[in-house]
Order: structure tokens, then sequence, then C-alpha cells
């Protein structure tokens, strides 16, 4: 059987890092981006303060079709490439590709599944963090892994910038592997079978519970209050503070607090 010269490409993703993950793509011969699924609303707050780039703008500026989630559902594509995008691919999503949907997760797997990640690893103490590919499956993170790549957490990290690492070191892991992985040579472990592999445990952790440790307390020890912190420092949001009856104090790790 002949191999295949290029394969058919959907990008799913609106933030910088898909944006450089766009571009790498159009440079590589071996993947034809049929087009970009991102999102159509101005960039957010956080976008705004750090100049994010956008993919809006990108996409149709090096000619790449703009598509929404019903037009996947039209599409016969070879690989799907999901990076840190924002909407969840149903089933009827996924089987329109051949060979599947490759997820960005920014967050090492299978023991930080879920959304804020980052938040939750500096809030738990974690000595490391890190960042993942998977195949997509119905649930949340939990399709086979493909690649993990993990980093140590300074004392002076801030979650933007676990979050900026964990993207940089996930486009590094995609330049490195999305060849392969779509020439069937690198097909993935089941998350079991690598937990019993490694010994790491599942977790699966969520935004809603993650941002209760944003309130801060008189009761809360200082090591702990510097890294909830540290946890909720992210540009265009707000950070973690005291409440009182009377007045809320929102507070910002600084170098020297470390």
């Amino acid at each position: 059987m002949q191999a295949k010269v290029r394969w058919k490409l959907v990008l799913f993703g609106s933030m910088g890092v898909a944006v450089d993950c766009l571009k790498w793509l159009l440079s590589e011969d071996k993947f034809e981006v049929i087009g970009v699924v991102c999102t159509r609303k101005p960039r957010s707050a956080w976008r705004i303060a750090v100049d994010d780039q956008d993919m809006q703008e990108a996409a149709v500026r090096w000619g790449v079709p703009l598509l929404t989630m019903d037009d996947v559902l039209e599409l016969e594509a070879d690989i799907g490439l999901s990076v840190r995008f924002h909407e969840i691919l149903r089933p009827k999503h996924l089987k329109r590709f051949l060979l599947g949907v490759v997820n960005l997760h920014g967050a090492p797997l299978p023991d930080m599944r879920g959304s804020m990640c980052d938040a939750a690893a500096i809030i738990e103490g974690r000595s490391e963090f890190g960042t993942s590919l998977h195949w997509m499956d119905k649930g949340i993170d939990t399709g086979p892994i493909l690649a993990v790549r993990r980093f140590p957490i300074k004392a002076a990290d801030t979650v933007y910038e676990l979050f900026q690492q964990s993207n940089q070191l996930g486009l590094e892991l995609i330049k490195e592997t999305l060849v392969h992985i779509s020439m069937g040579k690198l097909r993935g472990t089941s998350q079991q079978e690598y937990m019993n592999q490694t010994g790491i445990q599942a977790a699966t952790y969520y935004a809603e519970q993650v941002l209760t440790y944003k309130l801060l307390s008189a009761k809360l020890s200082s090591e702990e209050v510097k890294r909830r912190i540290r946890a909720f420092q992210f540009p265009g949001h707000v950070p973690a503070r005291f409440m009182s009856d009377q007045e809320t104090a929102a507070l910002h790790f600084k170098q020297a607090d470390s």
C-alpha cells in the first residue's frame, strides 16, 4: 500500500499557541490544513492584556478557511488537531476523521485531567507540571496517551508562567510527534495501561472546585496563602483575595515574596 503523501487536517484552536501551531503546519508539506475551527468572539480580557495572537485574523491572512462545528460534520478529513480548544468535540465530530483527533492537554495525564490544572498544581504544592498529547474520545481527557512531558515547578512560578510553559512544551511535542502519529508509528497507550506501567493515578479537576480556593482566609498558613496567590495570578483575571465585611483586598505575588 502506498504511503499517504499529505494528510488532510483540521485545526481546532483560538489562542496564540494554536496560531503558532498553524504557522508550523503550513510550513510542513505532509499536512494540508483544510480549515480552522476557532472562536468568532473578540479576544477575551487576558488575551488582550498579553496581546495574544488572534486566530480569526491569522487564518484569514494565511488563506485558511474558518469553519464552524457544524461544518466539521460535513467534512472528510484524515486527522484533527485540538490545541487548547474551548469547545467539546462530540463523537459525531470525532468520527469525521479517519485517524481521529489529537488533543493538546495543558497538563500531565492521567493525573491531571480536566480544567484549571495549572492552578491546582500550585495549590497542591506539586513539584512538577507538564503537558500531554492524547487521542480524543467521549470522555474528559481520557483517550489513549500519545506523549507526556513534565517540568519542575519553581518556587516563584505563577499560574500564568505554568500556562506559558505547558503551551510551549506542548507545541514542541506536536512538532516532534504529529508526523509519526499520522503515519501510525505512534499509536498511543490506553490510560489504564499507562497507569499500570507508571503507578500514576488518574484524577479530574473542575474549574468550579478549583476556583473555591481563590478566597483567602486569615486561618491559612503563610505558605498556603502564597501558593493560592500564585495559583490565581493570571493577566486579565481576578486574583486571589481576602474578603471582609467592608472591603476586598486583592493580592499579587512578587519574586521577593518567595
